[in-house]
């Protein structure tokens, strides 16, 4: 694989800048006068997102969306759409203490509301510029299709609704209300209503349902029974901040005959699809790790000393983080949920990766040391870089599509063969450790 970085070119150089510092030795050790600098300059970060919002069917741009960011219910940021449904927000001024979970929260009038998790993250605070991308499709919320106000109270009933099968048929579909659905008998009065046909084809389903009030939960379940094609294995999805999720209860539907009967035990909006569609189950596959890349680096570092003494140097310029072998979008390319599929595996990876991977690595330093033995030079070190691989498979209509991503897991920093002792067995005295200081190692 092509690494992007520009630290794995063979043009690679290394710049080490030495402090020699000049001491008096007592007895075998050495005493050093050591000045700190420390910059109390504010470090900060600008955190934009920009993005886009449009019509989920017609893929027109809305404009006068408003788009609001939140962290811990706590407006932070907010914005309306302009320019065929383009917004960007910007957050100034973040620091350390500003990183973690945001929601993104989109609203248009005729439209369903879309929520999003947003991690906001990054290594240190050091002035840097981050900007990302997000789309939204909005849902219109007029439903078609037969609307039934149910009172549910103490006694059990029976609902029918008319309508067609996922073939065109026309059918009758039941739904059984228990008698004391709500705690201690209590009586309310809920809203079903079975979208039309056209609706059911989009999201790739035999029956689409709308439940109000939204969020309504029951002791008992609601029972749907109906007729349609036998020999589908479905099951129960429910909507949640716009992507189709997998009941956790009651989420297989039985069947006998070309006869369903579905489970549901709380309102939104909810669905019964063949198997063939289970988007969100996602299988990981086994951690396999491999080397990037080895590479010796020449060094020039004399201890004097009689003892062993740590050489510290900051590496500049290392790759870090995760990237996609191939990007969710060429991987999902002929996926028919293309952009819900995405969204989910998006939100998965970000469960899992404390920033989501990307098409190249990010650039990053750190401070590390090597013990080098009294009375010996230091000659140069050998790099190792360790890749940790990870496949994440989504079947989705009997195909698997495989996302793969490679994290930097590990730098290990060898000095076998580069370390030798120019006493050469001559015994030791009391000297002075010519290179008392740390050094810089910048790759390029």
């Amino acid at each position: 694989m092509k690494m992007n970085s520009k630290f794995f070119g063979l043009g690679a150089k290394l710049a080490l800048c030495f402090v020699a510092v000049l001491g008096t030795l007592t007895s075998c050790y050495e005493k050093e006068d050591i000045k700190t600098v420390i910059d109390t300059t504010p470090k900060t970060v600008t955190y934009t997102i920009s993005g886009s919002v449009y019509n989920y069917t017609s893929l027109a741009g809305i404009n006068g969306a408003s788009v609001v960011l939140t962290k811990a219910d706590t407006e932070k940021a907010t914005t309306v759409t302009k320019d065929g449904g383009q917004f960007a927000i910007t957050l100034s001024g973040l620091t350390d203490a500003d990183r973690g979970d945001y929601t993104l929260t989109v609203k248009a009038e005729g439209y369903k509301d879309r929520k999003t998790n947003v991690t906001i993250f990054f290594e240190k605070a050091d002035n840097q510029t981050i900007v990302t991308h997000m789309d939204f499709a909005l849902k219109s919320n007029e439903i078609q299709g037969e609307k039934v106000e149910i009172v549910a109270g103490k006694e059990d009933q029976t609902e029918t609704f008319q309508g067609v099968d996922s073939e065109g048929k026309p059918s009758q579909d039941k739904v059984f209300v228990p008698a004391n659905l709500f705690p201690d008998g209590e009586v309310k009065t809920i809203t079903l209503i079975r979208e039309g046909q056209e609706e059911e084809i989009e999201n790739d389903a035999v029956r689409v349902w709308e439940g109000k009030p939204d969020g309504t939960t029951f002791d008992k379940p609601l029972v749907f029974t109906f007729t349609d094609k036998p020999g589908q294995d479905l099951k129960v999805y429910y909507e949640v901040n716009g992507i189709w999720t997998l009941a956790e209860k009651d989420a297989q539907i039985t069947e006998e005959n070309g006869v369903y009967t579905a489970k549901v035990n709380h309102f939104s909006r909810f669905k019964f699809s063949a198997t063939a569609y289970d988007y969100y189950t996602i299988s990981a596959g086994d951690a396999v790790m491999t080397t990037g890349f080895t590479k010796d680096i020449t060094l020039a570092y004399h201890n004097s000393l009689n003892v062993a003494k740590e050489f510290p140097f900051e590496v500049k310029g290392f790759a870090g983080g995760a990237i996609f072998e191939k990007s969710l979008d060429e991987v999902f390319a002929d996926c028919p949920i293309k952009d819900e599929a995405i969204n989910y595996m998006e939100n998965y990876l970000n469960g899992i990766y404390s920033e989501l991977p990307g098409s190249e690595y990010k650039v990053v330093d750190f401070n590390t040391e090597i013990l080098v033995p009294a009375h010996n030079d230091l000659l140069g070190v050998g790099v190792t870089q360790t890749l940790k691989n990870v496949s994440y498979t989504m079947t989705i209509g009997g195909t698997n599509y495989v996302v793969k991503v490679i994290q930097v897991e590990q730098y290990t920093f060898s000095t076998e063969g580069f370390v030798t002792d120019y006493t050469h067995g001559h015994g030791h005295g009391h000297g002075e450790d010519l290179n008392a200081g740390g050094g810089i190692i910048d790759f390029e």
